[in-house]
């Protein structure tokens, strides 16, 4: 059986904007190596470690059972043959990433939720993020992380131009559909249910992704208000939406699709030393199995982009 591919990126965000970027890039790394060296780093390493070996066995339990509940086909899947640290605590690299703009299809009051697909089809992605204030080496406690991106043919909920699907249809502009926010923990982490995205009108593959603070929850579930601390948007391996993008409902996007290398957000990161590639773990030996992603944030407290 086919092993799953599993990475770990840590994404940094400069405490200071020091005069050249690889000085900024040298001050985060001394920072961060004095947090991963203090005893409440390696045991919080070791809660992550176990958070997230758990939900992925989790993960892959619920998929055998439904596969028993609903088919007599063989319930065997691809296991990760590695530990839990193995598999989740070792890092592959440590990337400075600049704060980007939200782009032109956020919307203000996203509904506070742990599962954003709605009724929206394609392949099951499970979200884990966790944020590190570097400044104090603790993680990030009740952050609200939004995360937005288009559905698997190209549609951002909520809005209705030219460029987003059809343009006349109104009903888009109260469409709600992957989109969502939700705070961090104890241990700084944020997790999300949603699908792989889709491609939208020349851009690459992304996922957009929106940390805020002192902003309002409101009676109806949503969250309003507050300032933005970092935008990022992340990407994928070109293979790895190759493979999507075969798939039905993803093989019916009529919008043309941007690779990686033709990106000018990924291009402009990339030239600037920075690595926007999300990581993933597969479920099983096709990706239409479902992708576990974990990304570590680490970025300077206080530090904020713009308002919500």
């Amino acid at each position: 059986m086919k092993a799953a591919i599993f990475l770990r990126v840590v994404i940094l965000i400069a405490c200071t904007l020091p005069d050249s970027a690889s000085s900024d890039q040298e001050l985060v790394q001394r920072t961060l190596q004095a947090c991963e060296e203090s005893l409440a780093a390696r045991k919080l390493e070791e809660r992550t470690v176990a958070r997230r070996t758990e939900a992925i066995e989790k993960l892959r339990q619920e998929r055998r059972q439904r596969r028993l509940d609903t088919s007599k086909h063989s319930s065997t899947i691809v296991t990760v043959n590695t530990t839990g640290t193995d598999l989740f605590g070792s890092s592959t690299g440590d990337v400075v990433e600049p704060d980007t703009i939200t782009g032109p299809y956020y919307i203000k009051g996203n509904l506070i939720r742990d599962d954003m697909r709605e009724d929206q089809e394609g392949v099951v992605m499970y979200i884990d993020v966790q944020v590190i204030d570097v400044s104090s080496c603790d993680p990030v406690k009740g952050m609200y992380v939004e995360f937005m991106h288009a559905n698997a043919t190209g549609v951002n909920s909520g809005v209705v131009v030219s460029t987003n699907g059809d343009s006349v249809d109104m009903s888009n502009l109260n469409a709600t559909f992957l989109r969502g926010a939700t705070p961090t923990d104890e241990d700084g982490v944020a997790q999300m249910v949603s699908i792989f995205p889709g491609h939208s009108a020349d851009r690459a593959t992304h996922l957009f992704f929106i940390g805020n603070y002192g902003g309002t929850v409101l009676e109806n579930r949503t969250y309003m208000g507050g300032s933005v601390s970092h935008v990022a948007q992340f990407f994928f391996d070109q293979d790895l939406i190759t493979s999507v993008e075969a798939l039905p409902p993803y093989s019916t996007n009529n919008e043309p699709l941007t690779l990686n290398k033709d990106d000018g957000f990924l291009q402009q990161a990339i030239a600037s030393g920075f690595d926007p590639i999300m990581t993933y773990a597969l479920f099983g030996d096709t990706v239409d199995d479902g992708l576990f992603v974990w990304i570590s944030v680490d970025f300077c407290g206080g530090e904020h982009v713009g308002r919500a």
